[in-house]
């Protein structure tokens, strides 16, 4: 019987950056993104501070929709606005950090 490792922080940390490399999250195919997803793009987006209008397109959302997130995030802590511009917090790394674990556990 061969035992796994358990994953490292550092395991995560990597993930986080091949998937930023890939330029978003390799879901479902197919499906509608829940909340989670959304929130978990938009984080991964503003690892630089970012405009709403960028983060509308890249993260593909109407204005009502990226407004609410944005609203909700800011709110939660996991996104900080300086002058217009959306930065992710390190709460925010955290968050997507977590995710990530998730994201392996369920093998999406």
């Amino acid at each position: 019987m061969q035992l796994q490792k358990e994953p490292t922080e550092y395991d995560y940390e990597a993930k986080l950056i091949k998937l930023r490399q890939n330029n978003g999250w390799n879901f479902a195919k197919a499906a509608r993104r829940g909340r989670m997803e959304i929130m978990a793009e938009i984080l991964l987006f503003c690892s630089q501070q970012k405009a709403k209008t960028k983060i509308m397109y890249n993260i593909n959302l109407n204005y009502a929709q990226l407004k609410s997130h944005l609203r909700s995030l800011t709110a939660q802590g996991l996104l900080t606005t300086n002058k217009g511009q959306y930065a992710t917090t390190q709460k925010g790394y955290r968050f997507l950090t977590l995710f990530a674990q998730l994201h392996d556990m369920l093998n999406y």
